[in-house]
């Protein structure tokens, strides 16, 4: 199903909170499960530490729980910010994931330009990459089913009734389906007929 183009400021379409904060709530879960799985790997397998984003190049202490906890919390300000870009911002998935990609590459430049060793900056890097794309990748599938036409208004300014989808134009057509003007038949739909009413010929 196809609409007419969005008019933001007219409050032709509004956003589905409800809907929304559910995916983000989901997303905040998905994120911490890959934070904790990803710490998990790191910890035990290759038996390197998760590098803070700071100068000091100190290890996250109790990395298991501070990083699955504030994998979540990214999540959740990252669907406050999403909701802010859908109702104030005509393409907000677009901002959207501009400001979620320039985050994320600050906070990775962030641990690379810390001290430590490069196996824990490399380590921390791609775990932190994975958090936010799944973060960005999630919220923009949310967003795409979290917003509809206004209740009061629809599409245009008028309550949507599936005439843009009938092949009608748009809203500007006044009659729906659309008829010949005076209610008289379309003179294309009618046959020519050289005769009269009497049968005679004109």
């Amino acid at each position: 199903m196809s609409y007419p183009q969005r008019s933001w400021d007219s409050g032709d379409v509004e956003v589905v909170a409800k809907r929304l904060w559910a995916g983000g709530v989901a997303t905040a879960l998905v994120a911490a499960g890959i934070a904790f799985v990803g710490v998990l790997i790191i910890n035990s397998i290759f038996e390197v530490g998760i590098q803070t984003a700071g100068r000091s190049g100190a290890l996250v202490d109790n990395a298991s729980t501070v990083i699955p906890v504030a994998a979540a919390i990214a999540a959740l300000a990252s669907t406050a910010l999403l909701h802010l870009l859908l109702m104030t911002t005509p393409r907000p998935a677009s901002f959207f994931s501009a400001i979620a990609v320039l985050v994320i590459v600050v906070l990775i430049l962030q641990v690379f330009l810390a001290e430590g060793s490069i196996a824990a900056h490399i380590a921390t890097g791609i775990l932190y990459a994975a958090i936010g794309i799944a973060i960005v990748s999630m919220l923009s599938g949310v967003s795409a089913t979290s917003v509809r036409p206004a209740a009061q208004g629809g599409w245009g300014g008028r309550e949507y009734d599936g005439r843009y989808d009938a092949g009608y134009g748009g809203y500007d057509q006044q009659q729906y389906p659309p008829q010949a003007p005076y209610g008289r038949p379309d003179d294309r739909t009618q046959r020519y007929d050289p005769r009269d009413q009497r049968g005679q010929w004109r």
